[in-house]
């Protein structure tokens, strides 16, 4: 077997950790198999031992992966938006401003066809929590919940930190989460076979309408 640095033995644990994010999240961790796994790579069995030791470390290397595709996604707009989230001079109209500019990436992010297994491999973490799931929050996901509800209690003139101020925050994040976790429904009920630039733009713009309400709180 090729060794771990090798440009073939990168390939295959790549493709192993894709076919893994793709049959947890349809299956769960006690629904699929290292053999199911395997052949969706088209690698051998040997390889899972090889490259993960155990089917559990596999199943957290598909949660670390997939919280480097969310950070690479939200990264930079973060990036650009931290130095004045957490200024001590951020006015409610600032910050009702930089939220409107925060869900842009997310929505676009969660619209994309990469986020489908993503989608289901999270969905399955919140509906029962491991070990993954705290790699995952740990990543950018983490991280822009974290700056929407302190927005939110800027935009809302509520204390950062609040519990008032979170659940302000998590119900603007669900707003949009439910065009991904409730997707087949979205999209039956939008007459659509997919959410395509125009769609996206909806959604943004009624998330955006909600933002601003909060100047009247």
């Amino acid at each position: 077997m090729p060794k771990r640095d090798d440009p073939r033995s990168v390939e295959t644990r790549e493709r192993l950790v894709g076919a893994a994010i793709e049959l947890f999240g349809l299956a769960g961790f006690d629904g699929t198999t290292t053999r199911a796994i395997a052949d969706k790579a088209g690698a051998s069995l040997a390889a899972i031992p090889y490259h993960f030791t155990t089917k559990e470390k596999l199943y957290l290397a598909a949660a670390s992966s997939i919280a480097e595709q969310v950070t690479q996604r939200l990264a930079p707009a973060l990036k650009v938006l931290d130095a004045e989230i957490y200024s001590g001079a951020l006015s409610r109209k600032k910050a009702i401003t930089l939220l409107e500019e925060s869900f842009i990436p997310f929505v676009t992010m969660l619209a994309s066809r990469e986020s489908e297994k993503w989608a289901r491999f999270m969905l399955r973490e919140q509906a029962a929590p491991t070990e993954a799931f705290e790699i995952l929050y740990a990543s950018d996901v983490g991280r822009f919940f974290r700056n929407v509800i302190h927005l939110t209690a800027i935009a809302s003139g509520d204390v950062p930190g609040s519990q008032t101020a979170r659940i302000r925050g998590l119900t603007l994040v669900g707003q949009a989460l439910a065009f991904r976790a409730a997707r087949a429904l979205s999209l039956r009920t939008l007459e659509r076979e997919d959410l395509g630039p125009e769609e996206i733009a909806a959604v943004t713009s009624s998330i955006r309408e909600h933002i601003r309400l909060l100047r009247y709180l």
